[in-house]
């Protein structure tokens, strides 16, 4: 897991550059911190426990999340960084102020945060072994962990956990797992599954 600080800013601004041949394909679909994505790319099984529990619980029944099915799903591939809780809400702001489509004052885009804190209820997260923010593919910034980020955000915590998935073979391991007529039935919510 990487963190990282203001000290390093081209790892912790969003990839404005093309697609490199040295960026797994999976990684295109994630614009924001792209590159240091790219530096903890690494196996989903590979990851700790509570870094895991959030996305199998978006893929799966609540009673069914932490199942010993789910275990065989090496060869997935996932990204968990740790980044300065300053860079990542300088990036959501711009995030923010962008689908605005309005221009606004400095003192109203810092007053976003805090906005978004008081609609918001209050997330309860833990200070060691947090959940991370799960990034959205594509357009958007977070597929889920708003209320995660606001916590972190708002408490002040020195970074923000952030995960990303590569959501299709994820989706692809947990239907191949099933026979063919349960399919259908499953217990895993495509709904939840989503590429923009």
């Amino acid at each position: 897991m990487a963190t990282l600080h203001p000290g390093l800013p081209e790892l912790n601004l969003p990839s404005r550059q093309g697609g490199s041949p040295s960026v797994s394909s999976w990684l295109l679909s994630y614009p924001m911190f792209r590159d240091a994505l790219q530096r903890e790319e690494t196996d989903f099984v590979a990851l700790p426990s509570y870094v895991r529990l959030p996305v199998l619980r978006r893929m799966t029944e609540p009673t069914d999340a932490s199942s010993a099915r789910w275990a065989d799903l090496g060869g997935v591939r996932a990204s968990y960084i740790e980044l300065c809780t300053s860079c990542v809400a300088d990036v959501v702001r711009d995030h923010l102020l962008a689908g605005a489509n309005k221009p606004e004052t400095a003192s109203e885009a810092a007053d976003e945060l805090a906005t978004l804190c008081s609609i918001f209820p209050a997330a309860r997260v833990p200070l060691v072994a947090r959940p991370p923010c799960l990034l959205s593919p594509g357009v958007g910034f977070f597929l889920e962990g708003w209320a995660r980020f606001l916590a972190y955000w708002s408490r002040n915590d020195r970074t923000i956990p952030l995960l990303a998935v590569d959501w299709q073979a994820l989706y692809g391991r947990l239907t191949d797992d099933l026979p063919s007529g349960v399919k259908a039935a499953a217990k895993i919510r495509p709904s939840l599954f989503c590429i923009a």
